[in-house]
């Protein structure tokens, strides 16, 4: 079993797991965006938000964006991303937690 499968069964759009890089390790799902932009997108802005994180006294942990149709999760794990794109009316809350699961599991093995 892949990382992410569990993702793909909540109905996500897409998920993918990235390093700071901004390189695909591993996706789940299909259609827009490709899992390549959103690694590299993903990555780029987990950089941006760890300044402002950095000022605020720590050190940043996870984010969403939203747009009318669809909204971001992401979970951040030392140098590694995990995000999945969530349709409008989706269970944002069960993904919510499989990303932390993930997170989790990520993290022991790091």
């Amino acid at each position: 079993m892949r990382f992410l499968d569990s993702l793909a069964t909540l109905g996500v759009r897409r998920a993918v797991l990235t390093a700071s890089d901004g390189l695909v390790i591993e996706s789940v799902g299909s259609g827009a965006p490709p899992a390549e932009l959103l690694a590299a997108e993903l990555a780029s802005l987990r950089r941006s938000m760890q300044r402002l994180a950095e000022g605020l006294g720590g050190g940043i942990r996870r984010f969403t964006l939203a747009t009318e149709e669809c909204e971001v999760l992401v979970v951040v794990v030392g140098e590694y991303c995990l995000g999945a794109v969530v349709e409008r009316g989706g269970d944002r809350r069960a993904v919510g937690a499989e990303l932390s699961r993930l997170a989790n599991r990520l993290f022991e093995q790091l």
